[in-house]
């Protein structure tokens, strides 16, 4: 089974604060673990080793999930029961790539 890379919390919710036009093509380097990350044009946050963009297993949706509560300020993010986020996120995304 292979193995699966996540990119650091920082990063993604760095990109996640960019204005939609703005997060394709954009690089972060991680306060965390010190990679560079960059958003690929699926929208796919990657990570950057010698100029070679390695995908992770998160991406920036267009839009929060139905359910989705935007918090501002420190607490800046969305939050919802992980139940929801998975039905609506990540099981539609996998059901996407199997009939396709």
């Amino acid at each position: 089974m292979g193995e699966y890379l996540r990119p650091p919390d920082d990063v993604y919710w760095h990109f996640r604060r960019l204005p939609l036009n703005k997060q394709v093509g954009a690089e972060c380097t991680s306060w965390e673990d010190g990679c560079l990350y960059r958003v690929s044009q699926s929208r796919v946050i990657c990570r950057v080793v010698d100029g070679v963009e390695i995908e992770t297993i998160d991406n920036l949706p267009l839009k929060l999930p139905a359910g989705a509560r935007i918090m501002t300020g420190v607490r800046w993010g969305f939050r919802m029961p992980i139940s929801t986020f998975y039905q609506q996120v990540i099981g539609r995304s996998g059901a996407e790539q199997k009939t396709r």
